[in-house]
């Protein structure tokens, strides 16, 4: 059984819409995924890892090679992608890597291949192309702020 709740934030948690729908997910049952997937706007296509944290489902579309690690929290309107929709010459995988605890904000695109680093957070509305290190925050196009600067 998943934890229904965020290991650093108690307050953070998946709704029953959301749990059910990983639950679909995680187990292949294809047409009440897609149903709720219509439903909430989503497209989740990637390996879902255990522990995944959706506390607002709505919008949020993932590549199909994006890889997740667990505690990973994802809220609203967030998309994971190629920056090349045409696909690539060299053939390397074109989709992000979210680590551990990732936290991806309101409405932020993650492009590419680039990791994002543990219990990093990438703020609302961020467009990131470049790799964002372990407890960074990343605002903006690729602002990554200075990891001394927080207080985690």
């Amino acid at each position: 059984m998943p934890k229904l709740f965020h290991p650093k934030n108690p307050h953070l948690g998946n709704p029953k819409i959301a749990i059910f729908y990983l639950h679909c997910l995680r187990n292949h049952w294809s047409v009440p995924g897609k149903l709720l997937g219509l439903l909430l706007n989503c497209e989740l296509p990637c390996k879902i890892p255990d522990r995944l944290f959706l506390p607002h489902p709505y919008g949020i579309v993932l590549g199909r090679e994006s890889q997740l690690s667990n505690d990973v929290a994802i809220l609203q309107q967030v998309n994971l992608g190629c920056r090349k929709p045409y696909g690539r010459e060299d053939g390397e995988d074109g989709y992000p890597v979210i680590k551990e605890g990732a936290y991806l904000g309101p409405g932020a695109k993650i492009m590419g291949p680039v990791v994002i680093g543990e219990w990093a957070v990438i703020g609302a509305n961020a467009v990131i192309t470049v790799d964002v290190p372990p407890y960074a925050v990343a605002v903006g196009y690729n602002k990554i702020l200075d990891k001394k600067s927080t207080d985690f």
